[in-house]
């Protein structure tokens, strides 16, 4: 490296990313920086290097620890371009900044909330091939779980149905709409009773919102909004839910529908629906209480449990409901205008009507043969 080169970049200094992981995968070692979502393959010169770089370390201190070369700088400048190592005179990635928030709860939090982000959805061609190939290969798993050689103690038989469990029987996954829209009076009672604040609870950490769904602590890290197609008596466009106030908040103008269908690939027959929901996570609201990682499965769970009340909700007002995971997080999280890291998008719902004639519309054509299960065919 020459005398000049070597001068101007004496103030530089270099140090590791604080966010990355390494795995072997087909023979390669690789590097992941799960803030910004890079991978690089690596060799033990590099490893050197990052370990050497846990302080920040000028370029000459690099050269002294792995040998003077031209290519020093090359080298960490392509590190840098990787987000594998940080320059001083650079401002951190503002999805560094972020991750930093949950810093607790790294690296197992962070490489998997980011690895599941944005991936590949399959085609319904494609999915058909996928499960020919894989039942060519091994027959497919067993659909329950049983236990041979042991007592088995047969059950009463199952009580007579009520209204609540009515409700639960007739729950399903709607696929096809009237053109008739949802009202913004059902919609206000969707969203009052699947996640609205119904009391106030006085603990010593101050007061904390009950739900209808449980929360660990009372955290409730799920926020909810409404992407609102053809409700009657709402205009459309984004709105946040204010879960304590009962209101939505407009944050967004209005949807096409090709831009709704882009949130869901694969699965954009829900875009006919009358609204689309999201629910988010709010991250640091669990943090602050429980700074380990497990605690991170909570907000996936609280998700489920917040949609399926949703869900039943939709159901007992004779409403179609669906709910969808496949999700196009960045599209989804750019236009809530959330990082995706202290609140990211975790789940889908939405509601509409079902088709004139119709109890329940399965697929996107046609119908689902079913079956009863016997052994639970409630006496009525």
């Amino acid at each position: 490296m020459s005398r000049s080169r070597r001068s101007g970049r004496a103030a530089v200094r270099f140090r590791r990313s604080p966010h990355l992981v390494s795995y072997w995968r087909q023979g390669s070692l690789l590097l992941v920086n799960y803030a910004t979502r890079q991978t690089a393959a690596a060799d033990p010169l590099i490893f050197d290097i990052l370990n050497f770089c846990t302080e920040w370390r000028t370029p000459e201190e690099v050269d002294r620890r792995v040998g003077p070369s031209p290519a020093t700088a090359v080298l960490l400048d392509g590190l840098v371009r990787l987000s594998l190592l940080q320059r001083s005179d650079r401002p951190d990635d503002p999805a560094t900044a972020a991750m930093d928030t949950l810093g607790p709860w790294h690296p197992e939090v962070g490489f998997f909330h980011t690895a599941t982000k944005d991936v590949q959805f399959w085609s319904v061609r494609q999915s058909r091939r996928h499960r020919k190939a894989a039942t060519d290969r091994t027959p497919m798993p067993p659909r329950v779980k049983r236990y041979s050689r042991v007592p088995a103690v047969a059950l009463p038989p199952v009580a007579s149905t009520n209204a609540f469990t009515d409700v639960l029987l007739a729950r399903r996954t709607s696929r096809r709409y009237s053109t008739t829209p949802v009202t913004i009076q059902e919609l206000s009672s969707l969203l009052a009773f699947s996640i609205g604040v119904q009391q106030w609870a006085q603990t010593n950490d101050g007061e904390v919102p009950l739900k209808t769904s449980p929360s660990g602590g009372a955290r409730h890290p799920i926020e909810c909004y409404v992407v609102a197609r053809d409700v009657a008596g709402l205009k459309p466009a984004i709105y946040h839910y204010a879960c304590d106030r009962h209101v939505l908040e407009r944050i967004h103008g209005p949807v096409s529908r090709e831009r709704i269908r882009a949130y869901v690939p694969e699965s954009g027959y829900f875009a006919k629906a009358s609204a689309m929901l999201f629910f988010t996570a709010v991250f640091a609201r669990q943090l602050w209480r429980y700074p380990y990682s497990r605690a991170y499965r909570a907000a996936l769970v609280e998700a489920g449990h917040v949609c399926q009340t949703f869900l039943l909700t939709a159901t007992s007002l004779g409403l179609a409901p669906f709910c969808v995971m496949g999700l196009a997080d960045t599209l989804v999280e750019g236009d809530l205008g959330i990082d995706g890291i202290t609140e990211s998008v975790l789940y889908c719902a939405g509601v509409g009507r079902l088709p004139r004639g119709s109890h329940w519309a399965a697929l996107p054509h046609g119908s689902l043969k079913t079956r009863p299960n016997k052994h639970l065919l409630p006496h009525r």
